[in-house]
């Protein structure tokens, strides 16, 4: 009907739009652990002397040449109770070496006095003294009849050449057997009756000398 409001008509509300939750997923890169190099040093060393070629080889020592020479008498030192004590000298390889001797006072037997030859253990070469160390242990083989010597060694004291060492070096047992080489020379000395005394080092070279 004219004249007559029609009844308002209801719009419709506009929905408002729930928010979807969303996942977002964060990627992390994995710990990265250095890398360890490795590096390789080499060291260049000599080779083993062949067994056949080393000169402590019985062979080798017993194709060596001992023959000593005379001792000469350097120095006269304060005798002992009934011996005569001195500083004497003899050739080894060349060198000349000192040694501490004792002889036997009186007339020696018929067939000479016997020998004691002494090898000392290690002493550092520049503190070795010739007349000092071991005296007791001459003194009493001299004593009783023996004429004994203690070899310096070359490198020791006032012995020429140079030091080595006692374990691994053919040289100290090469003073030692022309040592003994000289001893027999001596007009007092019975050459048949001989023996060795050695400590600690000095040991080994007896053993090396008796083979």
């Amino acid at each position: 009907q004219e004249g007559v409001d029609a009844p308002p008509v209801a719009q419709p509300i506009a929905a408002t739009p729930t928010p979807t939750p969303t996942r977002t997923l964060t990627r992390t890169s994995p710990a990265v652990t250095p890398a360890v190099t490795a590096t390789l040093t080499v060291t260049a060393t000599a080779p083993p002397i062949p067994a056949a070629e080393h000169p402590l080889t019985i062979e080798n020592m017993r194709a060596r040449a001992y023959p000593g020479s005379e001792l000469v008498i350097e120095q006269r030192l304060s005798p002992g109770v009934n011996y005569a004590r001195y500083v004497a000298s003899y050739l080894s390889d060349g060198l000349t070496i000192h040694g501490l001797l004792t002889i036997p006072n009186g007339q020696a037997p018929p067939e000479g006095w016997p020998i004691v030859l002494f090898n000392h253990g290690y002493i550092p070469p520049d503190i070795y003294r010739t007349t000092e160390r071991y005296v007791a242990y001459q003194d009493g083989f001299a004593r009783r009849g023996y004429i004994t010597f203690k070899s310096d060694y070359r490198g020791h004291g006032s012995s020429e050449g140079e030091a080595a060492s006692g374990h691994a070096n053919p040289d100290y047992t090469a003073d030692v057997l022309n040592a003994m080489s000289s001893l027999r020379r001596l007009e007092e000395a019975d050459p048949a009756r001989v023996g060795m005394w050695g400590h600690s080092m000095g040991g080994s070279i007896v053993l090396r000398s008796m083979i």
